[in-house]
Parts: C-alpha cells; structure tokens; sequence
C-alpha cells in the first residue's frame, strides 16, 4: 500500500504535528480509544503547544454538556479538588485518568482557556441535567412557563438513568405512548423557547437565553439518541441512520464560535470516529454523519481533523456492571492482530510519526480501508476522514485501569 504526502518523524517534539495544522481555527484531536495513557499525555502536549504558541484559547471535550459548567468554574478558582471535579465534571468516566489530571491541572494553573463539554448530559442517558438548567433559567426569565419544563423532567423520567449503558433497557421497557410523549413534551419545550426567543433574549443577556436553548436542544437529542439506539438494535434503522449525539457535538462547536466568536480558536477533543469527515460506519450496513462531517461541511479547511492510533499494545474494553457507578465497567485487555488493508497495517514498521493525507486525498487515490478502533477495526478511506494521523508503534491503558480485566 502507498502512502502518498509527506510522513513527518516524531521525536517527543509535537512541532511536525502543529506545522500542520496552519491558519485552522478549529482542531480536533482524536484517539482510537478512551482512557489511553501515550493519547492522553500527547494530546495535553499538543494543547499546551496550542495554546501558548498558536493563540488557542477554548476547549471542547468529549462529555457532557451541562456537566461542563462545573469544570469551567473550577478551572476559573472554585472549590474542589482535581479528583472531585474529574469525576463529577466528566462524562462516561472521562476524566478518571492520571493524565486528564495532569490536563486539568495545568488548565487552571494557566487561567488563559476557556473549557465547554460538547456531548449530551448524564452519560448519554438522562436528559434531566440539561432539563434541569432549563429550569433555572425559565423560573428567572418566565415563570409562568414552568409547567412545560416540568411536564418534560416528568415525562423523561422512566428512562432518566446514569448513563447509556442503563438508559436503553429503561426507554424499551416503555409503552409506545409513553415514548412519544416524552418526545413531545422535549419537542414542545424546544419549540416554545425557539419561538419567544426575542422576548427571553430582551429578559436576560442574549448569551444566557443562547446556553439554555442549547442546553433544551440536548435534552431532546437524548430522547433522539435513545430512540436511534433501539431502532439499531431492533434492526428496523435506515441503512443511513441520524446521530443525535453527534449532531449535538457539532452544533455544540458551532454554539462556541457564536458565543466568542469567529476568530476565536478551539481546540476539540473526541475519538476518531467522531472527528473524522466522513460518516461513521456503525455497523456494515449503516452509516451516520459523525460530527467531523458536520464541522467539516461547516467550516471546510477551518477544520482541521487529526486522528491518533497504535499498532499494538492493550486498550480499554467496556462491559455492563450494575455495581459500578454508571452502570459499566472499563477493563484493560490485548489489542487485536493488525488488520490488512488498515492504516496500521501501512505503518507497521514505522517509528513515531504523523503522516499529512492531504495531498493523498486531493490526488483522488484511495487511502488504507481502515483503522482502529476500540478492539475493532473501523472501515472508512482514512485518507478521506482525516487531515493528518498521528501513529505510534505502542499504546497501553491508563495506570487506573492497568491491573483491570
């Protein structure tokens, strides 16, 4: 296989990586999995080259939304400690790493960027946080309303859960009516604000009106996201399925050029699948449009998509767990023989180093079939899908779930 564009050694200097990445305003930073130490230590690396060097003053990361706050309010002096606020200021575990720590120390120590979750609330199964700040804001700008927000918390309810790992059983466990009534009770929420928005924007500072509409949005993409997940697993989806929480992360980097607007640079932070330009391939006969698509639809060469992946080591798996805290259990276990026709399997031999497809792309020569992820390998034209990929021979889990299998 025939890589063309230039492959740049990396020598623990990121300068080959933030050469690439030129006049782009928006960045996002991928990993083929979660809670990976040689993707987590380079990945705050590259944020403080970012920002000390390149101007980069906003980050966006793979959790939640309305769980962001806290950790933005941490980051600007408030109480707690690192620990604390990893746990409870992350979604999906996210921020239970020794190197997540480490990011977040220097964060707030720096002073200088401001933070933003970009995913849906409560681990992708509960709407209520996000519901829940709705109510804040309407109880202060239109309390006569808050009858339509508390139809939507109560009507949410029975499927609310910790994460996405609960929440599906629950939402099948419903009647159809109750299903759909939820839905309209999210979507009449959402509507309602949408429509007085001139009036809410004249009660409150524009931005304020702008984060609770947003934080309504995600409360029903949840409802959306769970209504997707059942139609895949009853195997009535459409061979080209929607992706509410990738809509939500896009429209959540697009809310962030709104809010501080256009010159403003991010840095974003999410797994290759959702970075990349091109859908994601969930299963061999369907596809969605990952958040990538939509930046890169958005912004064109503002966006800047670089993947990271390894050729071998140990990476996390995941399986449902009741005792543990959102309802699954991260473990550490051997990555798979590298699969032919991949990306990895082009760059085997390969020291460190990240290799440029944009010259590739633009040749209209297809690129390796695949990469990693997770345990698996994900089929896309990893040329089409990324900007620049950044491999290292090696990866292994993070210390906290070293000794798990």
């Amino acid at each position: 296989m025939t890589l063309l564009g230039a492959r740049s050694p990396l020598d623990g200097d990121v300068t080959p990586i933030t050469d690439l990445i030129g006049d782009a305003r928006i960045v996002a930073i991928g990993e083929n999995n979660h809670h990976i130490r040689e993707f987590g230590e380079l990945r705050f690396q590259l944020l403080r080259r970012l920002v000390e060097d390149h101007g980069f003053t906003v980050l966006g990361f793979e959790s939640g939304f309305a769980e962001g706050d806290r950790v933005e309010r941490w980051l600007r002096g408030g109480p707690g400690d690192v620990a604390e606020i990893a746990r409870d200021g992350f979604t999906f575990t996210l921020g239970d790493s020794p190197e997540m720590h480490d990011m977040l120390t220097w964060l707030r120590s720096h002073g200088g960027v401001r933070y933003t979750g970009l995913d849906l609330p409560s681990s992708s199964g509960s709407p209520q946080p996000a519901l829940q700040a709705v109510r804040s804001f309407i109880e202060e700008v239109d309390p006569d309303v808050l009858p339509l927000v508390d139809a939507a918390i109560r009507a949410a309810g029975p499927y609310s859960a910790v994460s996405n790992a609960v929440a599906p059983g629950r939402y099948e466990a419903m009647a159809d009516s109750e299903r759909d009534a939820a839905t309209t009770a999210l979507t009449t929420l959402v509507a309602h604000l949408r429509s007085l928005s001139p009036i809410y924007r004249q009660r409150s500072e524009g931005h304020r009106y702008t984060i609770a509409e947003h934080h309504a949005v995600g409360a029903l993409r949840v409802d959306m996201y769970l209504r997707e997940l059942k139609a895949m697993m009853s195997g009535t989806a459409p061979s080209l399925q929607s992706s509410s929480r990738d809509t939500y992360m896009a429209s959540t980097v697009k809310l962030l050029r709104r809010l501080y607007g256009e010159g403003e640079k991010i840095v974003v932070m999410v797994h290759n699948g959702h970075l990349q330009r091109v859908p994601f391939a969930a299963l061999p006969t369907m596809t969605f449009p990952s958040a990538g698509t939509h930046l890169a639809e958005a912004f064109g060469d503002d966006y800047f998509a670089l993947g990271l992946t390894a050729g071998t080591g140990t990476t996390t798996g995941l399986e449902p767990d009741g005792g543990e805290r959102l309802g699954f259990r991260a473990f550490a276990q051997d990555l798979p023989p590298i699969a032919d026709g991949s990306v990895e399997a082009a760059l085997t031999s390969a020291d460190p180093c990240v290799v440029d497809f944009r010259q590739h792309r633009a040749s209209g020569i297809a690129g390796p079939s695949s990469i990693r992820h997770a345990h698996m390998f994900s089929p896309v034209d990893v040329a089409q899908a990324f900007d620049a990929l950044v491999y290292l021979p090696t990866m292994s889990v993070s210390a906290h779930l070293a000794s798990a299998k």
